[in-house]
This record gives C-alpha cells, structure tokens and sequence, in this order.
C-alpha cells in the first residue's frame, strides 16, 4: 500500500543521539521533508507511522510499547531508523538492552530494537533504515519508498568504462596511483584517526607523491625514509609531522602483511 502523505511520530528507544540529529537534519528546511507529505507530529495518536531510533533498552521498553499502542490501528507504520533500531546494533548483546530471546547473544544474526517488542504483536517493521547513522539522503530515500515516491521519480542508471573509439555507456577513468587502491583506502581510513577528514587528503597526496619517488629506486625503503625526514625537517606543524610519521610505519607495515597473506597488490588501469 502507497500513501500520498504519512504523519510520523519520532521516538528515541535508547540511541546515543546520532540518529536523532539525522532525523531531525531531514525536517529542516534545508532537506525540507514536509515536501512529500511527510509530517511530524507531537502525539503517537495522531501518527501513522512511527520512526524509531535506538536499540530499545529495558528503561524504554515499557514507554515504546505504551507509544505504539496508543498509535491508530491502521496503518501503524514502524520505520526503524540505524543500526541499533534495525538490529540492536553494537549493543545487541549489552546488559541494558530488552531482549528476552532465548539465544541471545549465541544467534548468528544478531536480535535487538523495535523488531523485539513487535514480535509481541506478530509483526515486524515496516521499514530498515540502517547506518551509523544513516546519512539525511537514506533516510529520504528510505521514506520515498514507503511514500513509493522512488518508482516515480527514480530511474536506474548503469555506469560502464568504455573502450577506446566507442561510446557506449558512460566512460570513466579509475585515478592511477603510486599504491594499490586497497592501501590508499586503507591508509585513508587510518589517517581520519590522526588528523581529521580537512587535512587527509593533502597529507596523503604529498606522501604518495614521495612513494612515487622512492619506488623508482633500488631501495624503497630507506628512499622514503630519507624524504620523509627531508619534509620533517621543513614542516612546522607538529600534527602534520606526526602524521607523515604515522603514515611511513602503517604502510609498510599493510604492505609487509599484504605480502605475507599473498594478497595481490598488482595495480590495474581501467582502460
């Protein structure tokens, strides 16, 4: 069943607050929500559908359940929005979460969130947002679907690298870099921890442009060993150097454990 406009009622069932700020990220102007028909309002009883942040602790378990009986009968919609609402997240297990299942904890797909107390209806949700947390953009497509605004307005588009002389598709060009993208991306995700998203990437650049260098050598090794305590020497910024410093060790070491698990590295240019 479609509907043209729901009216949702938002209960936090426990989560440490990161979805709600998603959620609320959406009914703003700058998302601007209400444009679909989708509206929020201040009583579970006037509500057609319910979103559901948070993994559904023994403290909230009792209000969420008094919160969805108090919703009309019909349609009762229950989106569940992140990780935790969808699964029980990280936390599935954790002491404070209401989970009475007998193989709790020993269950290969983990068990927790709204779909617990809905089980004692003989029901699930509706709808599974998941993300920690899930970015504005998924929980609006999420709710297009149940509105079924994304079959009218959205199409499927297939991206294809094209050969050389034909235009079929639409042609693209992966970035050839000095390592193999499963470093780069490895060494990305490592250096968020050290210096934040801002200044990653420039630190990057500048490091893979000294692997560049060194691999053109007979000894990589000591070669970017010698850059780096080369640009140690002119940078000032204390976080920028202990950066590069970081870098040099996690990647030899993800190079060294590539080699000794026999992983290809072997870098591929889409033609």
């Amino acid at each position: 069943m479609r509907y043209k406009s729901v009216w949702v009622f938002h209960v936090d069932s426990g989560s440490c607050n990161g979805c709600d700020i998603e959620i609320l990220d959406v009914l703003t102007p700058y998302y601007d929500v209400e444009r679909f028909g989708i509206k929020l309002v201040g009583s579970p009883r006037h509500a057609d559908a319910l979103l559901v942040s948070g993994p559904l602790t023994r403290q909230t378990y009792y209000a969420v359940k008094a919160v969805y009986e108090a919703m009309p009968p019909k349609p009762r919609i229950v989106v569940a929005i992140g990780t935790c609402a969808s699964s029980g997240g990280i936390f599935y297990n954790g002491y404070p979460i209401y989970n009475p299942t007998k193989d709790r904890g020993r269950d290969r797909l983990r068990t927790g969130g709204i779909e617990v107390l809905l089980q004692e209806y003989g029901t699930k949700p509706d709808l599974y947002i998941p993300g920690c947390p899930p970015s504005p953009e998924e929980i609006l497509y999420g709710l297009s679907l149940l509105l079924g605004i994304k079959e009218k307005k959205m199409k499927g588009e297939r991206w294809t690298a094209s050969p050389p002389g034909r235009e079929e598709g639409v042609p693209f060009r992966l970035p050839v870099r000095p390592v193999n993208e499963r470093i780069y991306l490895t060494l990305r995700e490592e250096l968020r921890r050290v210096i934040g998203y801002f200044d990653r990437k420039l630190v990057l650049e500048e490091f893979l442009r000294m692997v560049e260098e060194a691999e053109k050598s007979e000894n990589p090794r000591e070669t970017l060993h010698s850059l780096i305590q080369g640009f140690l020497k002119k940078e000032r910024d204390c976080r920028i150097r202990f950066a590069m410093q970081f870098l040099e060790k996690e990647y030899w070491r993800i190079r060294d454990e590539y080699e000794r698990r026999h992983v290809g590295l072997v870098k591929v240019e889409v033609p």
